[in-house]
């Protein structure tokens, strides 16, 4: 017992001293691709790379943004010694030369990769892509906020997802990309098996992205989608859910003709048991007999990265927060009542959803009047309550009953839109 406590110690403490010259190794090579590329290293980063060597830990999540410029106040001069100052470039940081090093040290440990506020560009995409194709990559959040991606290098990046089979969160919020981008997107996720939520927040995304990210829902594993502060109006939300209110269809019927198969099955089982000269339930001992049985059959697996989320509509969250979802439009009245009919529904027969916000959206008095009757006919389901949010701009009574009939979601602010 003794040595094996010895040869596990000792091999701890190798590991450790290997992953100290992992992280060293990446500090060095990370100063020199700065210099090479005319990048200013991210201070966030070389912080937490020293603080994991001072702790013995592993490189488990990166967070790249720019450095805190420091305000430099102009010395007073006379007019007489006035000098001529040159204007100084001043350096940025970028993205590309971290990701060089990741890949060049085969750095197998990042799980969650985020970059905020810094311009990203065909060639820091293709970098990021092929880092993400490395079959030593186990990368599950990736997090490119405001980086003012353009719809080119978003599909060179988006060719990676499907390869890098642990990926399960990709959040693209406040990048203007618009309807091109979208669209060239989900060409890219369509026969993906592994995200299961995806965020497109404030992304300039019109009516024309809700057909293809609908399609998304109830063909890949997608269970959450955020599409806060963009412009799908009416015909956009609608046809987000149009396919995924189908399926829900087919699910219900599917689900009644169980049920009644079960119910016959139970009366032939009761009558052939009469007619044997049994009673019609089964007894303690025959009912603890059937629960053994089960529980045989039933064995539970360990989770993996490798396992593979459920594939199918099994969408749990819906954010359309600020999407121009109202009647202000040319046959407004007749479109938004068809919308919220249909989400209506969904509130209805979904047992999966739980969280639903069209907040922001001026939906009116009767469309806020069919919400409430969903929410009542889904506790008549005895579903559970699911998270929803919907403008104030209601009748004050009919809002009360939504939230009580309701579980609490939190508020959001609804952020500026840019100025173009």
């Amino acid at each position: 017992m003794a040595k094996g406590k010895k040869k596990s110690k000792k091999k701890d403490a190798a590991l450790l001293e290997q992953n100290v010259q992992l992280l060293r190794r990446i500090l060095k090579l990370y100063d020199q691709y700065c210099v090479e590329q005319n990048s200013v290293a991210c201070t966030e980063v070389t912080k937490t790379i020293r603080l994991l060597i001072e702790e013995g830990e592993s490189l488990t999540k990166i967070f790249l943004r720019p450095n805190p410029q420091k305000i430099i106040k102009p010395i007073e001069t006379t007019d007489e010694l006035k000098p001529a100052v040159e204007a100084v470039p001043i350096l940025q940081t970028y993205v590309r030369p971290f990701v060089r090093t990741l890949s060049t040290c085969e750095v197998h440990t990042v799980k969650i990769f985020s970059v905020w506020n810094i311009c990203m560009d065909l060639l820091d995409c293709i970098e990021l892509g092929l880092y993400l194709k490395l079959p030593t990559t186990i990368v599950q959040t990736l997090s490119l906020n405001d980086c003012l991606l353009q719809p080119d290098p978003l599909y060179r990046l988006s060719t990676s997802f499907s390869i890098c089979r642990t990926l399960r969160i990709l959040n693209l919020d406040y990048n203007e990309f618009g309807d091109e981008g979208c669209l060239l997107l989900c060409n890219n996720l369509v026969n993906n098996q592994c995200i299961t939520q995806l965020s497109m927040t404030y992304c300039d995304l019109g009516p024309v992205c809700g057909n293809p990210l609908g399609r998304l829902l109830v063909q890949t594993a997608i269970a959450e989608i955020y599409l806060d502060g963009n412009h799908f109006g009416c015909q956009g939300a609608f046809d987000l859910i149009k396919l995924l209110l189908l399926d829900c269809e087919r699910f219900l019927i599917d689900k009644q003709d169980k049920l009644r198969a079960e119910m016959e099955l139970k009366a032939q089982e009761a009558l052939l048991r009469e007619r044997q000269g049994l009673p019609p339930e089964l007894t303690e001992s025959e009912k603890k007999e059937e629960k053994k049985k089960k529980k045989k059959k039933k064995k539970k697996k360990k989770l993996t990265l490798d396992d593979l989320p459920p594939f199918g509509p099994f969408v749990t969250k819906i954010h359309l927060f600020d999407n121009e979802i109202d009647c202000l439009q040319p046959d407004g009245f007749g479109i938004i009542q068809q919308t919220i009919n249909a989400y209506a529904r969904l509130i209805e027969i979904s047992e999966e959803l739980q969280e639903l916000d069209l907040d922001e959206n001026v939906i009116g008095h009767v469309c806020g009047g069919i919400i409430l009757d969903a929410l009542k006919k889904r506790k008549e389901n005895k579903l559970k309550k699911i998270k929803i949010n919907v403008s104030e701009k209601i009748d004050q009574f009919v809002f009360a009953d939504i939230l009580k009939l309701s579980a609490t979601m939190k508020k959001k602010r609804k952020r500026a839109k840019k100025k173009k």
